[in-house]
């Protein structure tokens, strides 16, 4: 899940990433993401060797809904904040520090920054705890148990297999 970054940004630049379940299938399985995930962002120069991203991330999570246990589709979309600066550092690191701001350092030579475990945070953070497939509509309840005064008036529909048991046991108390 990769963002290029110029060498020599001096203007802000708008981007539309893409991503699919090619670039990051662990991620995309994970999450439980459904098709691409989108990306607009602002990249804009903050000095010579750091600049600043900002923008929103958007797509589809197949989530499992809590009242009926069936899976549904919800769209979403969160905001991003990521600060990359390039210094002398043998790989990307990430300092997570900030609860607002993703920070991270790139070698100097590298042309992108790997946004992975910044998405894959925003979207985990982005889920409900408790997913509802439609939270407008009214949940009820339905049981095969009556209570109450209609239980006991109604007759209920008895299993066939129990009448032998039942039989058995009149026997057993008419015979003491």
């Amino acid at each position: 899940m990769r963002l290029d970054i110029a060498q020599k940004l001096i203007e802000p630049e708008d981007r539309r990433v893409v991503w699919s379940h090619a670039d990051a299938p662990e991620v995309f399985d994970e999450l439980h993401l459904k098709g691409d995930l989108v990306a607009q962002v602002l990249v804009s120069p903050e000095g010579t060797n750091k600049c600043l991203v900002t923008g929103t991330i958007s797509g589809v999570q197949t989530l499992t809904c809590v009242r009926s246990l069936e899976p549904f589709d919800r769209p979403f979309e969160t905001e991003m904040t990521v600060e990359v600066e390039r210094v002398q550092v043998a790989s990307q690191e990430l300092d997570d520090e900030d609860e607002e701001i993703f920070a991270y350092k790139i070698p100097q030579t590298q042309g992108f920054v790997d946004l992975r475990e910044c998405v894959r945070q925003l979207v985990l953070l982005q889920e409900p705890q408790a997913p509802v497939k439609n939270p407008d509509e009214d949940f009820i309840f339905v049981s095969n148990n009556q209570t109450g005064e209609e239980s006991e008036s109604a007759e209920k529909p008895m299993d066939p297999r129990w009448d032998k048991l039942k039989a058995l046991k009149s026997k057993m108390e008419h015979r003491s």
